[in-house]
């Protein structure tokens, strides 16, 4: 058996030495194991040197865009006070949208204050007068104006019904005034009530005295010009009101005085007519104003 595998492989070398095939030498052998051994190597240096290539150009920087100019800051909007109680819903608009409002929070000027059904609040305005809004009230902060003791003041009562209770301390040197779209009310050291509908305003006065008149552009509507002896169309002194001969039968031209426990209505046509109020009742509307 041994001799049969010997002749076997004889036969076999003298078969492929007479073959084409080239003839492999040990020399051979080795390059080609050599370039087996250093191929992955190459491999893997040219991929590092992709990875280089695209952390290069990862980490160029964009120029950088051209800053926008700042924006000038808005002037600071003037506190005229704060809400010193609120019941329900209160809401202020001092640019686009409304804001609620609670206890404590600040009240500015130019503000548009509105309450909701069953709702009201005051507001402490920084002199120390008193400003109350009921339900259903909207009501606009046009002008506050502080200098040393003196203080300007005028409010919007829009619709609804306002209470003014102007700091009596120094009230020769307060200028305020309430106007609805139909009339104007001048305020010296005074609480009283206001109400307006757009076709009736009336005012009552609670305590010390209220100058009334119509409001400019209404007087610029029903052509009302100031009666020639007065002179001037600004508030005045007066000891006490005019008798009106019936109600409603006045075209109001000029201002007017109201004292304590009187009223006042004035439609849309410019026509008035005042009457008695009782103080009383106006005493408990005022106590009972900040009850829960």
């Amino acid at each position: 058996m041994r001799n049969l595998v010997l002749a076997f492989l004889f036969v076999f070398a003298i078969s492929y030495a007479g073959s084409d095939a080239p003839e492999l030498k040990v020399e051979d052998i080795k390059k080609e194991n050599q370039v087996q051994k250093t191929a992955p190597a190459s491999t893997k240096n040219t991929q590092i040197e992709k990875k280089e290539i695209v952390q290069v150009k990862t980490d160029v920087k964009k120029p950088s865009e051209p800053k926008k100019p700042a924006t000038a800051a808005k002037p600071n909007k003037k506190e005229v006070g704060e809400i010193d109680f609120r019941l329900g819903s209160v809401n202020s608009k001092n640019s686009a949208k409304m804001i609620p409002l609670d206890e404590e929070d600040k009240i500015f000027e130019k503000d548009t204050l509105q309450t909701g059904k069953e709702s009201r609040c005051e507001i402490k305005l920084i002199d120390g007068s008193i400003l109350r809004l009921s339900e259903n009230t909207r009501y606009i902060i046009d002008q506050f104006e502080q200098s040393g003791e003196k203080v300007s003041f005028q409010g919007y009562l829009v619709s609804g019904e306002s209470w003014t209770n102007v700091n009596k301390l120094d009230s020769k040197k307060k200028d305020f005034k309430v106007r609805s779209p139909i009339a104007v009310a001048a305020v010296i050291g005074t609480a009283y009530k206001m109400t307006s509908d757009g076709k009736l305003t009336e005012i009552s006065v609670l305590d010390g005295q209220v100058e009334v008149d119509l409001e400019k552009e209404k007087k610029a509507e029903l052509k009302i010009e100031p009666k020639k002896d007065s002179g001037s169309i600004a508030p005045k002194q007066s000891s006490g009101p005019k008798q009106i001969p019936g109600p409603f039968e006045v075209t109001l031209s000029e201002w007017i005085s109201i004292v304590k426990g009187e009223k006042i209505s004035i439609r849309s046509d410019g026509k008035y007519n005042k009457s008695k109020t009782d103080v009383n009742v106006l005493n408990q509307d005022w106590d009972a104003f900040k009850n829960r």
